[in-house]
């Protein structure tokens, strides 16, 4: 009976457990991002935070309004974020996974942000939110659809979880692991500010839809472990 050398399976342990603190990291971490999604739901869904949330959007709706060019700024950047753009980014990254035959990249990627959003539509219908209202002279921007949670927070804070732990770890050079991380948390702050400054989401909407989606990516790394994964075009 062919049995692993005695070697090969110490390795093997090692390396199990050498995933260990990683994976209850990513699991806890994930966790608590999720727990504070469901929190702000149930605040969110019981009016218990609208005063705060519309004096907060009232002040950015002033900000923006005396500002032309902060509002120019986040109605050209906004788009960057929208859930066609990251679902679809999100999904060309797994496929890019797959050619490399990084399948559990692939699948990672996949599965971050097509459950991300998933959830992100669950939410919407149960809790239902309206949009901020404004009249003429304070609109700035208009968008359809219940507002909690933020479908452009949710994915681009998936989107850039599955980079950050899946694509960036393969380059080589420290300091381009940390400009590409930094680039990507930025991307996630702008685009998430963008839209409660144009008015068409309130704070917690877009804190709510940024937990969710870095949670989610979160609890997916942990089960899937996508950091063992390595290019190869055989």
């Amino acid at each position: 009976m062919l049995t692993e050398p005695r070697h090969a399976v110490v390795q093997h342990r090692a390396h199990a457990t050498d995933d260990r603190p990683r994976v209850s990291a990513l699991r806890w971490s994930g966790a608590v991002s999720l727990g504070v999604f469901v929190l702000l739901a149930i605040i969110v869904a019981t009016k218990a935070s609208r005063s705060t949330d519309q004096s907060i959007d009232d002040s950015l709706n002033r900000f923006a309004l005396r500002d032309t060019g902060v509002a120019d700024f986040f109605k050209a950047v906004t788009n960057a974020g929208s859930p066609t753009v990251t679902l679809g980014l999100g999904l060309l990254v797994a496929v890019a996974f797959y050619v490399l035959r990084m399948r559990t990249s692939a699948y990672f990627a996949a599965s971050s942000v097509i459950g991300a959003y998933a959830i992100a539509y669950v939410a919407k219908k149960g809790v239902d939110r309206h949009r901020p209202v404004w009249d003429a002279a304070h609109t700035i921007s208009t968008e359809s659809g219940a507002s909690f949670p933020s479908g452009h927070a949710t994915g681009t804070s998936a989107l850039a979880a599955v980079l950050i732990l899946a694509a960036v770890p393969l380059l080589v050079s420290p300091a381009a692991r940390r400009a590409a991380a930094t680039v990507l948390v930025l991307y996630v702050i702008v685009i998430a500010v963008s839209r409660p400054v144009l008015g068409v989401h309130f704070p917690t909407d877009v804190l709510a839809g940024a937990a969710l989606g870095a949670g989610w990516t979160l609890l997916c790394a942990s089960v899937l472990r996508p950091w063992g994964d390595r290019p190869s075009a055989g």
